[in-house]
């Protein structure tokens, strides 16, 4: 039976469940070990897929709804220079696993290590759509976007295949990159939605305080999640993280307000949500996916949360939702059965 090896990003959420059902559809055909790059989403994987390996691995620290790159640099150098590093923990298993082909959720360490290796090695991830797609890039923008386009191609030279997951299809540069909808989660794909007359907030995180006098200024109810408390305050309810009121909060919003993250952004595009995106500082890959939707029609983008720009988002709701409606959901059979193709190739 072919052995895959599957790694998994473990800063924030979005990767775990993005490859749990990638790694569920694998698994009735091959013999799949999942190492998982943070403790936190590794228990939160496990409830689903079983047992995994984890470690502590690169993360990303926000502050003042962005993140702060000497914070994050200075912690990963430590994690990557430590005595029980992720790379060595990473070299070990592949030399005693002995895959067939790796597959990684951007896991950054396991690309790295994976070049010492004579195995395929298969990217899943929207990551990359910031390095192989063709498109425009507002001039201020052009230092963000330059930056992190090469760090991102330094690391990632090796991949054999790009399998990128996105909610916007632009021309690709190699003939090795491939593109398919969103990965989503089986209580995405079965709902139903409806509109009722509120607005979800997600945050990525809990740094943007901001956002709250802005929403308590404007005649609108919300629901927001990113703060961990559960309360009332005027028009505002907060909630704690919960997956099914979550799930049950957006399947019935009216529109989105977030950050840039793609799974959040892709599962409301998917339910026909309309989103107002504002990216976290620092983060072209969300800056795109914020420009995107804004490109396509499906809601606004903004650097910063305003009045403004809350009530234009509000106004045009019914606009946005329009065109939202000739968005297809799609389940994910397509870009399995193109990882099973590729594997039948490079496995002999």
């Amino acid at each position: 039976m072919v052995k895959i090896l599957y790694s998994v990003n473990g800063d924030g959420f979005g990767h775990a469940t993005r490859s749990i059902p990638i790694i569920q559809a694998l698994s009735k055909k091959y013999k799949v070990k999942v190492i998982v790059s943070s403790k936190r989403s590794g228990e939160f994987m496990q409830k689903h897929i079983g047992k995994i390996i984890s470690y502590d691995g690169i993360r990303f620290i926000y502050k003042k709804n962005g993140i702060s790159v000497s914070e994050t640099l200075s912690r990963s150098t430590k994690i990557i220079l430590s005595r029980s590093s992720n790379l060595r923990t990473i070299f070990k298993l592949i030399r005693s696993y002995k895959p067939d082909v790796i597959i990684t959720d951007c896991d950054f360490p396991t690309i790295i290590v994976a070049k010492l290796f004579d195995i395929p090695l298969f990217c899943v991830c929207n990551i990359h759509a910031m390095s192989q797609m063709e498109y425009e890039v507002p001039k201020k923008y052009k230092k963000l976007y330059y930056g992190q386009k090469t760090i991102i191609r330094a690391l990632s030279g090796n991949i054999d295949y790009h399998f990128i997951t996105t909610f916007f299809y632009l021309p690709v540069k190699k003939k090795n990159v491939f593109l398919f909808p969103p990965i989503l989660r089986k209580e995405i794909q079965e709902m139903t939605p409806i509109r009722k007359d509120y607005y979800l907030v997600y945050q990525t995180s809990s740094t943007n305080k901001r956002i709250i006098n802005t929403l308590k200024s404007v005649k609108a109810r919300f629901i927001v999640y990113g703060f961990e408390k559960d309360a009332i305050e005027g028009n505002i309810i907060f909630r704690k993280t919960n997956n099914s009121q979550f799930f049950e909060d957006l399947k019935d919003c009216k529109a989105c307000i977030a950050n840039g993250g793609f799974t959040f952004i892709s599962e409301a595009v998917s339910l026909h949500k309309p989103v107002l995106s504002i990216p976290l500082n620092g983060t072209f890959e969300q800056t795109l996916n914020a420009m995107q939707i804004k490109r396509l029609g499906y809601g606004e983008m903004s650097d910063t949360v305003n009045r403004k720009i809350l009530l234009k988002f509000i106004k045009n709701n019914d606009k946005y939702y329009e065109v939202l409606k000739k968005h297809k959901k799609e389940d994910n059979s397509r870009i399995v059965r193109k990882i099973e193709t590729l594997i039948k190739e490079v496995v002999k």
